[in-house]
């Protein structure tokens, strides 16, 4: 598995798994990136929420974090 980034200024990143897009990263005006699956994969909710629904949609306060969790995510 080979996970690869492609910039999309002014403010995105696109998530390659094998040469396939399969997330889209996207600064936010108030701060911080939204990661947003391409097709069936959802985020767990988080610890605090245990009863949430899934979404294809998850915040992070950063890049790099947002990144890591793609790539977490992917290597499970």
């Amino acid at each position: 598995m080979t996970v690869t980034w492609t910039p999309q200024p002014p403010t995105s990143w696109v998530a390659n798994l094998n040469g396939q897009p399969v997330c889209i990263l996207k600064g936010k005006d108030i701060g911080g990136w939204t990661a947003t699956w391409m097709g069936d994969r959802l985020w767990q909710p988080p610890a605090h929420m245990p009863k949430a629904t899934p979404q294809p949609m998850s915040f992070f306060s950063n890049l790099e974090d947002a990144k890591a969790a793609v790539e977490q995510a992917l290597a499970t």
